[in-house]
């Protein structure tokens, strides 16, 4: 079956789905046709949030021709997920603090990082990234 994706406030594609298609599955066709990372995606069926491990089948209401909505989430700033996952589990002030310790010590390990060391270390994050691609096109 063919799904129409619409991004708010941008283009169109068309995917290919069967029943037994996880969303999960479509988000990858998706990144394919736009570029948009799976991880920024929010799939919207008449504006319910559709579940990752589900199937198109689990929903019931899609078919040929359905027409997803695709949210662009921004990524968080690494502060804002570091400070969340402190106050998980300890206090207001006591978060802010760590937080904020950890960006400088970060920040401080990074400014003494070389420029052949960002390259190694991106060249090495790209070819992981082609490996889990191809990993996922062989299953």
């Amino acid at each position: 079956m063919k799904l129409t994706i619409k991004i708010l406030k941008g283009e169109e594609y068309s995917v290919e789905a069967t029943q037994d298609s996880t969303i999960q599955q479509i988000k990858e066709e998706i990144e394919k046709k736009s570029s948009i990372p799976v991880e920024h995606q929010k799939l919207l069926l008449v504006g319910k949030a559709l579940a990752d491990e589900k199937t198109v089948a689990s929903y019931g209401n899609i078919a040929d021709g359905t027409k997803l909505t695709l949210v662009v989430k921004k990524p968080d700033p690494l502060r804002d997920v570091i400070y969340r996952h402190f106050k998980r589990y300890l206090q207001e002030e006591q978060s802010q603090r760590l937080t904020a310790r950890f960006m400088d010590d970060f920040e401080q390990k990074l400014n003494q990082l070389s420029l052949d060391d960002l390259e190694k270390i991106a060249t090495e994050m790209l070819a992981k990234k082609g490996q889990n691609v191809t990993s996922a096109d062989n299953a």
